[in-house]
């Protein structure tokens, strides 16, 4: 066949026709169900047991510290190493961890033990999730035509928002039905990544070629941090993402205590955080349409006063579907900014630097959600939530008029 032949061949068949997509579609999906799972379950389980909200905070922040930990290494490696034996090893850290925390509850651990427990299993979770994570964009090279890229990367936005949607309250439910059932139902999820490092046929690399060249490099660690503080466009998107991300930690952890404490029970909590996951599923479900009208910095405009609006939404009494839908105003944007930012990168980065430069840039996103959790959580300890919940207000309104001063466009090469 020729060249030109098996390129339209490609581009003609439909991202539905393509079996390894579906496989990873399919496989990721679950496993990001079952991260949420424990995202909704592990702060409930030390509400319940504790009624501490600065000790849900320290659950999430521990979670955090081990995403952003683990985001570097996990960029080198799968640039360095067998991205399919890399997805058996995310898999299998998080199967553990869900595992340990079935195993705890039953044999009735209680207190600083299982505060303790259930710190170091979200530790364990988030370096898994962190591979798992690192793997995404190399993958979708291997397993999508260029073409098709764009559309990929919108319908990604789309399963994690699905799964965002979904995971909240199944955990809630799960967690009302028993304390126990969320993390079993997660260990069983986790295996979604496991089969699909069996099921791809496509070779994953990276290539032998590649990883002697890269490994030879000096400081192959730091060659993703080099290239994007050498531009200007990922160097504003670096610090833009760390802010927003940071605050959407403390966010997500205000949510279930303003719920909380307004009296929603757990079934309640969860259904509000599914009223929030379906800003996104709705944003991610139009950001292909969004991203092929719209530029990246008017996206990211229009993104940040969203968040303002959602933020201070949110500190209206109501019941928790309400203020579950504020959550949602915010989120509502945030899909089609990542694909833009996400196109972006799979078209100017060279393969053998996508993972570092993809988990250099995730770092950096991840780099203060340990500060805005644990912070969101003592503050609504001290103060109330409403005090940290203002504060995040406020910070997304100054990211919102910085964004018509200094945002730069990303045509820079």
């Amino acid at each position: 066949m020729l060249p030109g032949s098996r390129r339209a061949e490609e581009l003609a068949t439909p991202l539905r026709r393509n079996r390894d997509y579906q496989m990873w579609w399919s496989g990721a999906a679950a496993s990001n169900v079952g991260s949420y799972l424990l995202t909704v379950a592990a702060p409930l389980l030390v509400l319940q047991t504790s009624g501490s909200a600065g000790q849900a905070g320290i659950v999430a922040g521990a979670a955090a510290v081990a995403k952003l930990a683990g985001s570097s290494p996990a960029g080198t490696l799968v640039d360095l190493c067998s991205r399919r034996a890399l997805l058996f090893l995310a898999s299998a850290l998080q199967i553990l961890a869900a595992v340990s925390l079935f195993a705890a509850l039953l044999t009735g651990a209680r207190g600083d033990i299982l505060l303790a427990h259930l710190t170091v299993a979200v530790i364990v979770e988030g370096l898994g999730y962190s591979l798992h994570t690192a793997t995404e964009l190399p993958l979708l090279r291997k397993i999508v035509s260029e073409g098709q890229r764009r559309a990929a990367l919108s319908r990604e936005q789309s399963r994690k928002a699905a799964a965002q949607l979904a995971g909240p309250p199944l955990g809630g439910l799960l967690f009302s039905w028993s304390p126990v059932a969320p993390f079993l139902a997660a260990a069983v999820l986790f295996l979604g990544v496991m089969s699909v490092a069996l099921a791809l046929r496509v070779p994953l690399g990276p290539a032998r070629r590649a990883r002697t060249h890269t490994g030879s490099t000096r400081g192959p660690r730091l060659a993703g941090l080099r290239y994007v503080c050498a531009r200007r466009y990922l160097r504003y998107m670096l610090v833009w993402f760390a802010l927003v991300n940071g605050a959407f930690a403390g966010l997500g952890l205000l949510l279930v205590v303003l719920c909380h404490d307004r009296g929603a029970a757990p079934a309640e909590i969860g259904f509000a955080q599914a009223a929030g996951s379906a800003g996104a599923v709705l944003g991610a479900v139009a950001c292909e349409w969004l991203t092929a009208r719209m530029a990246a910095t008017p996206l990211l405009k229009a993104s940040s006063w969203l968040l303002v609006a959602g933020a201070v939404a949110m500190a209206v009494p109501a019941s928790a579907v309400i203020t579950g839908i504020a959550y949602a105003v915010a989120l509502f944007l945030t899909p089609a900014v990542n694909v833009s930012f996400m196109h972006h990168l799979v078209h100017s980065v060279p393969d053998e630097l996508t993972g570092r430069i993809s988990m250099a840039m995730m770092t950096a996103a991840r780099s203060l959600n340990w500060f805005f959790a644990m912070g969101a959580g003592a503050m609504a300890d001290l103060h109330g939530p409403l005090f940290p919940l203002f504060s995040l207000a406020g910070l997304f309104l100054v990211l919102a008029c910085a964004n018509h001063v200094w945002a730069p466009t990303n045509t820079e090469h």
